[in-house]
């Protein structure tokens, strides 16, 4: 009986789900075939319906991915000693995304695509609503160890930084002449004055 090595399966996998990715920010999700996912990983159709039964079951696992992404990122700015700074790295890290234009496409065509596939939205709410938690635990931590006093009510405070995030990949993907990496000053002042971070002028 044939064996799989489960390092190698998932590793192949991973290789598929980058094509993929590559390939979902060049030409969206409909407009990629499976065959060009086949071409940029090097593989063929057999092993990538092996991995993936259909073009659908690569696109929600890309959205699944992006959920984990998300997931990695906030556990590791919450565990660093000081939040305020955490918070600042998160503004920097959508900065850096925002700026990629594979990243931004990638992320505004999840948006689009949950307006028509009932599993992407419900993915991409869950994708929201770990946002949503996670940056409540840290900036409530942050305020506990009096390193964070915002201006309005946490709750405020984190829709604020959602829409805020939610902005930035908006402006980049219409607007040709937004740079989000030009804006790092001024946005770290505002969300340093927003959420009035101890020990920081915005400007790290």
């Amino acid at each position: 009986m044939r064996t799989v090595d489960p390092e190698k399966h998932a590793a192949q996998r991973r290789a598929v789900l980058q094509a993929a990715k590559a390939c979902f920010a060049r030409h969206g999700f409909h407009k990629t075939s499976t065959e060009a996912i086949c071409v940029e990983a090097g593989t063929s159709s057999g092993k990538l319906f092996h991995y993936f039964p259909t073009k659908r079951a690569i696109v929600l696992a890309v959205v699944e991915d992006q959920l984990q992404e998300t997931a990695a990122f906030l556990d590791t700015l919450s565990q660093q000693r000081d939040l305020s700074s955490s918070l600042l790295d998160f503004l920097d890290i959508i900065l850096h995304l925002a700026s990629s234009s594979d990243e931004r496409r990638l992320v505004m065509e999840t948006v689009a695509e949950a307006a028509r596939d009932e599993d992407v939205r419900a993915l991409n709410e869950t994708g929201d609503k770990l946002l949503a938690e996670g940056l409540t635990a840290i900036l409530t931590e942050a305020i506990a160890r009096g390193q964070a006093d915002p201006i309005v009510p946490t709750e405020h405070a984190v829709r604020f930084l959602m829409m805020m995030t939610d902005g930035i990949f908006s402006r980049a993907s219409v607007d040709t002449g937004f740079d989000p990496s030009r804006e790092r000053a001024s946005l770290r002042k505002i969300l340093g004055e927003t959420l009035r971070l101890s020990g920081s002028s915005g400007n790290g």
